[in-house]
């Protein structure tokens, strides 16, 4: 894993993000704003691999997972890139991102996204049951960012951003030294999005204007940092758990 990415592409993202038109709530970055490896990825990934032993499983239905995972279904219209993704999977996503009330910070209906993972799996569709999935990891994984968890408005534009995920989308820098929680062991896994939410909002309850946050790592206080490589460290393994409540129910 590469701890930071290049000059070169976060000034890329920079005009990506002023000529980006149609474009939500970055939340941590996905396909739609990292030609590398997005820490949507990242995170889905880790999740995956940390259960390699007990939910082989998964690893099969990688692609789907990551596929779902990487997909942004907030409150603006689907984008044409990810509405290709969800055709991969015969699932019209547009429809699917106005079904399940997609907002700002996330969705107001993840338990929906969920039953329609579960359909598909008893329907013998897995790889549609883990691309829902992978989308269930999305809003979850959303949760794990302060402006999402706190309801912080933003999008993916050059006035509108999040600094906190600008600074994530350049830096991959996960710390598991200080995993204050465990494992709730719900047993449905759409709701870990509330305890990701909750979990978030403890880390920076005072997290209200992302301007006061630093843009870039170089310029970051330590307690930034902290807070960064904490969240992604414990989102990771909110995604674990996820899977985990999943994978025992997908049968």
């Amino acid at each position: 894993m590469k701890p930071r990415r290049p000059l070169a592409w976060v000034l890329m993202t920079l005009l990506l993000l002023v000529f980006n038109h149609n474009s939500a709530s970055i939340a941590w970055d996905s396909r739609h704003w990292n030609p590398t490896t997005p820490t949507h990825s990242y995170l889905t990934n880790w999740g995956i691999d940390a259960l390699k032993s007990s939910a082989p499983e998964l690893a099969n239905y990688r692609e789907a997972l990551v596929d779902g995972a990487n997909v942004e279904l907030h409150e603006l219209k689907t984008n044409d890139a990810d509405v290709k993704i969800g055709a991969k999977y015969q699932v019209d996503l547009e429809t699917k991102r106005v079904e399940h009330r997609g907002t700002n910070e996330g969705c107001a209906d993840i338990e929906g996204w969920w039953k329609d993972s579960l359909k598909a799996y008893q329907e013998g569709k897995k790889e549609r049951a883990y691309f829902y999935l992978g989308v269930i990891l999305h809003m979850v994984e959303d949760m794990g960012v302060p402006a999402h968890a706190n309801k912080v408005v933003h999008q993916g534009s050059l006035t509108k951003f999040d600094n906190f995920e600008f600074m994530a989308l350049s830096n991959w820098k996960p710390s598991f030294d200080d995993i204050n929680k465990a494992d709730p062991g719900y047993a449905e896994p759409w709701k870990y999005y509330d305890f990701s939410q909750k979990w978030t909002a403890e880390d920076a309850p005072d997290y209200k204007d992302p301007d006061s946050f630093s843009k870039t790592w170089t310029f970051a206080s330590d307690e930034e940092k902290a807070l960064l490589r904490n969240r992604q460290g414990r989102t990771c393994h909110v995604v674990k758990w996820t899977l985990n409540s999943a994978v025992k129910l997908l049968k």
